[in-house]
């Protein structure tokens, strides 16, 4: 077994090391790798960034990716978690997470979480795509996620099909979009995941929860409808949909955010979506922010850089991270 960093599962491009930003903290995630043979030949991995998301696609011979607790916890300070949604090549793959196992056929689309741990086995070889979303900005809920990791989604689907035709497009073309359209791109392709995830989180969720999942979605609904609104809160909600703040709180139990923290999370994308924009240069920051309802220009700041790892600024300047002062994602062959 060789023990190499990378975020889903894949040999490592050795060079990746001396990128900033998001690269720079993927590099901090261990995996364990474990080859077929003794011999096996080197694999061959490509890294292209678009806004905040990177797309790798990965050739190489039979092997097994490991990440474990251990693993997790050697990497926890360094790097930040990744969703990884992933279109099987020829080979396909069996993902284990989260208590389930998933024979993923060729052609097929499959999720995994780097921060819980898992197993991806390539037995016939190494021929994956993938692209990594950093959970922080990643907009569905844990409970969501955690149906569908280790799962091949359906893939007679016609968000599926979107996703997969999407997703092998950009790993190709990432690096040539026009750095004007970059980051609106990147938010288009996440917010597509999401609806493929929220679905297939759907699809298997218990009867008995249906119409709980319903009233939250009826409320994501609304707050994406008034998020210019400065008075848009718990109360303002609570009232339109007519009932007590304390029963609005009570439905989001168990959600793994709040509804404040979904108001807050929805205004930064729409904010970073409009800071992307091909005509941002005109607008400042501060007049983002009060447009999507920050009153507070330094701490909406500080959020969005918690969030995506570059200041709102940075983020206009390269149209969502891929301008020119971004450094390109090195290529070249990788060691087993």
């Amino acid at each position: 077994m060789t023990s190499v960093t990378d975020p889903a599962g894949f040999p490592k491009d050795g060079n990746t090391g001396h990128r900033r930003s998001r690269a720079a903290s993927i590099a901090a995630m261990p995996v364990t790798v474990a080859p077929y043979e003794a011999a096996s030949a080197p694999g061959r991995m490509t890294t292209r960034q678009l806004g905040h998301l990177l797309f790798i696609t990965t050739h190489a011979g039979p092997r097994r990716f490991t990440r474990g607790l251990r693993e997790i916890a050697r990497g926890t300070r360094q790097a930040e978690g990744y969703v990884v949604v992933a279109v099987m090549g020829a080979t396909g793959a069996v993902v284990q997470q989260d208590g389930r196992t998933a024979e993923v056929p060729a052609g097929a689309v499959s999720f995994w979480y780097t921060e819980t741990p898992h197993v991806v086995d390539y037995p016939d070889g190494v021929d994956v795509r993938v692209c990594l979303l950093p959970r922080r900005a990643f907009g569905v809920r844990d409970e969501q996620l955690e149906r569908v990791t280790a799962t091949a989604a359906d893939a007679g689907g016609p968000v599926a099909a979107l996703v997969k035709q999407s997703l092998l497009t950009l790993v190709e073309t990432a690096e040539d979009c026009p750095a004007l359209v970059a980051g609106r791109l990147a938010c288009n392709f996440a917010d597509l995941v999401a609806v493929l995830v929220t679905e297939q989180a759907a699809r298997d969720a218990p009867a008995a929860a249906d119409s709980r999942h319903t009233r939250i979605w009826e409320i994501h609904a609304y707050v994406d409808r008034h998020l210019k609104d400065p008075v848009l809160g718990p109360q303002t909600i609570a009232a339109a949909h007519r009932m007590s703040v304390r029963s609005l709180h009570k439905l989001f139990e168990g959600e793994g955010t709040t509804v404040s923290r979904l108001i807050q999370r929805r205004r930064l994308q729409a904010s970073a979506e409009d800071l992307s924009r091909e005509d941002s240069g005109d607008s400042t920051v501060s007049g983002v922010a009060q447009r999507w309802g920050f009153a507070d220009p330094a701490h909406f700041s500080r959020l969005f850089r918690a969030s995506y790892g570059v200041s709102p600024s940075q983020w206009r300047d390269t149209r969502g991270g891929t301008g020119p002062s971004e450094p390109r994602a090195p290529r070249g062959r990788v060691s087993r």
